[in-house]
């Protein structure tokens, strides 16, 4: 501004002299730096090329980086499948910021000025529950046991596949992972006649905020069901075609993995039992189905893990596969889940009788609660992680690894 007024006072030039006095500046700068280049300088010469490498390494080796790093409001997703898509990322993020409604009735708004203009009333629609495919109500006439052995819910409610809804989530609504689950509590309770909750509420209407909206559902599981030994929050993966299917016992299927929380970033003392518990599962799922399970996953959230120690994130397929596909995994899914459960429920009798079965105190929840609760939406960043030395296992050999 004191450039600007000394030109002012003395020729009375306008407005347009900043920019050409920036214009000037910079191109003295790249006079001189393309000086030192023809002269053989080293500096300019070194300065281009640590340029060059840093944007090559951010860039093209793993953008995801840079994208991180320029919006670190990113890094408080604690999902696993939402880096996987950067410019869905960078999308979202600037809407959020400009304040535009990527909704399609947004959309309409913006293209159409008109409709802006008008207010609708809202319309309230209620599903029928005899209309759905899996009803809620399963356990009518079962024999199922007297407590509540799985609880069941899904952070990313809106997860869908995009082979059945041409989409690969519905925002604010019950995708369908949702399905899934029905048919997970379904084939538990009647297959195994072991009773199990679900929760279908909409947890990711505001997509940042899925984990503390699920949290809040998670921990009144475990208040309201306190002798409940698994806890799954039920999602899909993003990922190609050919990494969408597995072949089990000769039929096409949606490959099953899972991922576990760890300490890295917020207090977790005890993830390495929800690992156990995971690697367990796994071993179970590739026993009686072959291939199903692909993996078992330590990333560096927490996932609300640290509120149960059974408490485990499943992937069911990935937005590349069929709700039929899915559907299919989970009953899969179930049968294993239920022979683990029953292994479990036999060891609690046995240290019943013992007088050793072991109690987890609530303050050990709590403690591990004290940090900012906004820490808890971090995304995984694998090159970032502690434990990058062994973010991902096979489903084989699994608890030899912890």
């Amino acid at each position: 501004m004191r450039i600007y007024r000394c030109y002012r006072g003395a020729g009375g030039k306008s407005k347009g002299t900043v920019p050409f006095l920036f214009i000037l500046l910079l191109g003295i700068f790249w006079t001189v730096f393309l000086s030192g280049l023809r002269l053989e300088i080293e500096t300019p010469r070194r300065m281009l090329a640590n340029s060059a490498d840093w944007l090559i390494n951010r860039v093209f080796q793993d953008p995801r980086e840079m994208i991180l790093a320029t919006m670190p409001a990113l890094a408080w997703q604690d999902t696993p499948e939402e880096m996987e898509s950067p410019g869905r990322a960078l999308v979202s993020w600037l809407a959020g910021i400009a304040r535009v409604d990527m909704s399609p009735a947004g959309i309409l708004r913006a293209q159409m000025p008109l409709l802006g203009h008008l207010d609708p009333q809202e319309v309230s629609v209620t599903v029928d529950s005899s209309t759905q495919e899996l009803p809620n109500d399963l356990h009518i006439g079962q024999n199922l046991s007297q407590e509540v052995l799985v609880g069941i819910y899904t952070t990313h409610t809106g997860e869908t596949y995009s082979l059945t809804d041409g989409t690969d989530r519905l925002t604010g609504k019950q995708g369908g992972v949702v399905k899934v689950a029905r048919a997970v509590q379904k084939a538990l309770e009647e297959k195994h006649a072991i009773r199990t909750v679900l929760s279908d509420k909409v947890h990711d209407a505001r997509y940042a905020t899925s984990y503390l909206e699920s949290k809040k559902t998670a921990a009144a599981l475990v208040e309201k069901y306190p002798q409940m030994i698994a806890m799954v929050d039920i999602h899909r993966d993003a990922g190609t075609r050919e990494q969408s299917l597995v072949e089990v016992k000769g039929e096409k299927v949606a490959p099953v993995s899972m991922i576990v929380g760890s300490d890295a970033r917020m207090p977790f003392p005890n993830w390495k039992e929800n690992y156990r518990f995971a690697c367990r599962l796994a071993a179970e799922i590739n026993e009686m189905y072959p291939g199903l399970c692909t993996r078992v996953t330590v990333k560096d959230g927490r996932f609300n893990q640290y509120l149960h120690p059974g408490a485990i994130l499943v992937e069911v397929g990935t937005n590349n596969n069929s709700l039929e596909e899915a559907l299919t995994s989970g009953e899969m899914l179930a049968d294993a889940l239920a022979k683990l459960v029953q292994e479990e429920v036999k060891i609690r009798q046995t240290l019943q009788k013992q007088g050793d079965l072991p109690e987890r105190k609530q303050g050990d929840i709590q403690n591990q609660e004290s940090g900012e609760e906004n820490l808890d939406q971090e995304e995984v960043n694998p090159s970032a992680s502690p434990l990058k030395t062994q973010p991902e296992i096979p489903a084989k050999g699994l608890e030899e690894n912890v």
